[in-house]
């Protein structure tokens, strides 16, 4: 027990500031995302499958126990401080760059959808099995909603960016690696750790998003209320339709996706511009 509290203090008091993460080393990471964040939640959750009405408890702390585990897991491997990682969670940011940061996400939040919906479900059975898999592990929290809300609107959005950005990519960025490189992995990684082809599109694209955010402001906790946000966004469009079927955006309106998409680039250029005397990563 001695050992057990001398290592967690110096998980929570040690560690370096400037910790690096090499590109191969990024897989070796993620994988220790995924085994904490799936393994631990299933064993959290068992009990559940045995008497439902656990569900209610047990869906947010197997994600909140599963997400401990990855954190410890992945701060221990980079030997990553984190007191530098909670600098970067309550990092303020300017008013200005919080509103282009969010107009951003709701500018782009139609190719999100679209990127989604490029992925078929139709013609193979594979992939029909898989949907209705994926569909019925989401339509589930229509039957344990303040369960669902909590763990989706609230823990994913906070364990995911300290995993994905607070650490990861922030890993990529201080070892040198180009900022476009880091952003990208850091992403196709995040997409990838929704173990399904509709989410690995579209939060892949979500992950492109806050990795510029977090790139450019190193404001954590923005990343956390952007993800947040596009959380909150699909769970209460999920609550009202009944479904997990359906956008909500227009993703074959192209001529206002478009133009969604040049106001985006602006706003990704002022967002660049007013962040333009910040510190480099290295």
């Amino acid at each position: 027990m001695n050992n057990l509290k001398l290592t967690l203090k110096e998980i929570l008091n040690g560690g370096t500031v400037d910790f690096k993460l090499s590109v191969p080393n990024s897989f070796l990471i993620f994988l220790y995302i995924l085994m904490g964040m799936q393994f631990v939640s299933l064993v959290i959750t068992l009990p559940a499958k045995f008497w439902s009405p656990a569900f209610h408890v047990l869906i947010p702390l197997g994600f909140l126990g599963g997400g401990i585990t990855a954190l410890f897991l992945v701060l221990l491997t980079l030997n990553a401080s984190w007191k530098s990682v909670k600098e970067h969670l309550m990092n303020p940011t300017s008013i200005a760059l919080i509103l282009l940061s969010i107009m951003l996400y709701l500018l782009l939040l139609p190719f999100t959808e679209l990127f989604s919906s490029l992925v078929p479900i139709e013609g193979n059975d594979f992939l029909r099995n898989l949907y209705e898999a994926f569909k019925a592990n989401f339509e589930m929290l229509l039957d344990y909603k303040v369960a669902g809300f909590i763990t989706v609107c609230i823990l994913a959005p906070v364990i995911e960016e300290i995993l994905f950005r607070g650490l990861l990519l922030r890993g990529l960025l201080q070892n040198g690696i180009s900022p476009v490189v880091s952003i990208v992995l850091s992403a196709v990684l995040f997409g990838a750790a929704h173990l399904n082809p509709w989410q690995f599109m579209g939060a892949g694209f979500l992950g492109a998003i806050f990795g510029f955010v977090y790139y450019r402001t190193r404001s954590l906790w923005l990343c956390v209320f952007l993800h947040g946000l596009n959380n909150l966004i699909a769970f209460v469009f999920m609550m009202k339709e009944g479904s997990l079927e359906g956008n909500v955006t227009d993703t074959e309106n192209f001529i206002s996706i478009s133009v969604f998409f040049f106001l985006a680039l602006i706003c990704g250029w002022l967002i660049y511009k007013l962040t333009q005397n910040k510190p480099k990563w290295n």
